[in-house]
């Protein structure tokens, strides 16, 4: 599963859990047996669409690549290090071992705190691009609703069935102005 399907499914999870949680507990007319008028919409659809998504897919991608680089070279130092103490004589001293030994276990180290330290990072930049996407559609999302007196809005496909013209999603791409 790539990044973009682990957003969506996660997004879909939260619209409707916040959807229905709100939906259900602040709209009089659901405690009336009256569900309003819903409306589903392709939230996936959508987001990859979006030129912000390609855009920050490309900045993620810019963003990664000198962190690639430098991985590969501290592993390339890491596994030099391993060579070295596997090549050490049986006859070497106690203390070269020792040394060597050290020095594979600093650059193992190495590797992994630089390896950890970024991947937080490029996951905080990805949650911060991500969540800026996520906002616009959802903004306009709302903006639709509201217009069109929807009083809840579902994922598409989280749904069993709906009527097209219960589909806000081209509504929403013609509103964010994506080019289809």
């Amino acid at each position: 599963m790539n990044h973009s399907e682990k957003i969506i499914t996660m997004s879909r999870r939260v619209v409707i859990a916040v959807a229905l949680s709100l939906g259900l507990a602040t709209t009089p007319s659901f405690a009336a047996g009256d569900p309003g008028k819903i409306g589903v919409v392709d939230y996936g659809k959508i987001f990859n669409q979006l030129p912000d998504t390609k855009q920050a897919q490309a900045l993620l991608q810019t963003t990664t690549e000198p962190i690639q680089k430098e991985l590969a070279r501290l592993n390339g130092e890491y596994q030099k290090a391993i060579a070295a103490f596997n090549q050490l004589p049986a006859s070497a001293s106690k203390a070269v071992k020792e040394q060597k030994s050290k020095e594979v276990q600093l650059k193992g180290q190495a590797l992994q705190k630089y390896q950890q330290e970024q991947s937080v990072a490029i996951q905080k930049k990805e949650q911060e691009l991500d969540g800026q996407i996520k906002e616009k559609i959802t903004k306009a999302v709302e903006s639709i609703a509201q217009k069109e007196g929807f009083t809840l809005v579902l994922e598409k496909n989280a749904t069993y069935y709906s009527t097209p013209e219960h589909d806000l999603t081209y509504k929403v791409i013609d509103q964010l102005n994506i080019n289809k």
